[in-house]
């Protein structure tokens, strides 16, 4: 490759040259610890840097300590000395022809906006979240270059990395999968350590780089979930950023039930709403983010009142009993489910998740999953219910570093279904006196 008007020669093992050379829009290297994945990401960032002057590209890490500590060493490593200046006040590098790479973190997505850029990589994508990585494909703008995003990880479960690059044939998608064992240049006793100290399906995961779950028994069905991966579609409109995503406008008679598991914290989990179709369980469209409560709230009156008054319910945590508050105040109580019909205020216009209800809410949603009784269009939902797990002790939950805000928004709404009523004829739980619901 020739950079700032000279040639040099770096060593790669053929499956990091085969990556290095690809020029799908989109390409992913998948490997064990020790693969040479960051060094194969790291090559090809400078390839096009040297290739494309005047170029802007991004590097990113899931956070800036990784970043530091590890992809750019690795820039270092490589980077010709003399050839390249590393303004680190910026995290910023530049080449002498002209072009630029910006170093990043993506542990707030919304930092990432701005640039247009000719490329992307991102190191250790899989620790980072699907926004991050579709606020950078909408980056992928600057005119004159052919844009590219590759990335380089180990696999996490059944990630968004899966179900964008593994889980379909794609035509723009190409990915590589490479074991530890591929790479002839590490230590001779690197291999066995591992060995040692991983085993079964995390020695899968972390050694041969193949996407396993780590950490217990799946709770719903691979198969069928491989198959709702064909229901998954892009949303047809996006509200606030992407907050609000919506797969199919409202019908003028329909019905319409949704379910929030609300969550705070910049660094923690997702608050998420699913909104379904009453009658035929299809997912017409969902909530998704960290917003504030009062901006959460506003968000679901609008949405659910957008959908003919969706019958809504709201988990009783010590963060949704703030958004209920809210929501209260905004005029939706009425349409909002109450645990007893003798206290119909809005402290107890929420639903209780507890040892009772968390196994009927899973179990009911597991069925529908395994008998093809409910439509999901987001694929993050279905991501996560591939990482959906039961531990030792038979408790379903989503694996390490995994998510399930998505998982338990669609088995809420799910039981809303059952309690739902449409009519002036509503009891005040929420029940309706004709047998409209869902059984």
């Amino acid at each position: 490759m020739v950079i700032a008007a000279r040639r040099i020669e770096i060593d790669l093992l053929p499956k990091q040259a085969l990556f290095v050379d690809m020029k799908a829009p989109y390409s992913g290297f998948i490997g064990g610890i020790g693969s040479g994945k960051t060094r194969a990401g790291v090559v090809r960032a400078l390839l096009y840097m040297g290739e494309h002057a005047k170029s802007l590209g991004m590097v990113t890490a899931p956070s800036f300590p990784m970043l530091r500590d590890s992809t750019l060493r690795t820039i270092e490593q490589i980077f010709p000395a003399g050839d390249y200046e590393l303004h680190r006040g910026e995290m910023r590098l530049t080449l002498a022809n002209g072009s630029e790479a910006l170093l990043r973190s993506t542990d707030d997505p919304d930092h990432l906006r701005g640039p247009n850029l000719a490329w992307v990589y991102m190191d250790e994508a899989a620790i980072s979240s699907r926004e991050a990585f579709q606020v950078l494909q909408g980056r992928l703008r600057q005119e004159g270059f052919p844009t590219q995003l590759w990335l380089t990880t180990t696999p996490k479960g059944y990630n968004w990395v899966y179900t964008e690059f593994v889980a379909q044939e794609r035509l723009d998608y190409h990915w590589i999968q490479c074991s530890a064992r591929e790479n002839t240049f590490l230590p001779p006793d690197f291999i066995r350590r591992l060995e040692e100290a991983y085993s079964g399906e995390l020695a899968l995961q972390e050694i041969e780089g193949q996407f396993v779950l780590v950490g217990g028994k799946a709770f719903f069905l691979g198969d069928r979930l491989r198959d709702m991966l064909g229901d998954c579609r892009d949303p047809f409109e996006q509200r606030y950023g992407n907050l609000v995503r919506i797969w199919r406008p409202p019908l003028v008679a329909g019905r319409y039930v949704a379910f929030g598991d609300v969550a705070w914290g910049e660094k923690g989990s997702y608050s998420a709403v699913a909104l379904l179709d009453w009658s035929t369980g299809e997912q017409v469209a969902e909530i998704h983010g960290r917003p504030a409560h009062d901006e959460l709230a506003k968000c679901i009156y609008d949405l659910c009142t957008q959908y003919n008054k969706a019958y809504l319910g709201i988990e009783d945590n010590g963060e949704g009993r703030n958004v209920v508050k809210k929501l209260h105040d905004l005029g939706y109580g009425p349409r909002m489910y109450c645990r007893t019909p003798e206290h119909n205020d809005r402290l107890y216009r929420s639903w209780l998740t507890d040892g009772i209800s968390r196994p009927v809410m899973l179990g009911d949603l597991e069925e529908l999953v395994r008998n093809r009784g409910i439509v999901v269009r987001c694929k993050d939902a279905v991501s996560e219910m591939m990482s959906f797990i039961r531990d030792e002790r038979g408790r379903p939950g989503p694996t390490e570093g995994a998510y399930g805000d998505h998982v338990m928004a669609l088995a809420g709404a799910v039981q809303m279904r059952k309690f739902a009523s449409f009519g002036p004829t509503a009891l005040p739980s929420g029940r309706a006196k004709l047998n409209w619901g869902w059984r």
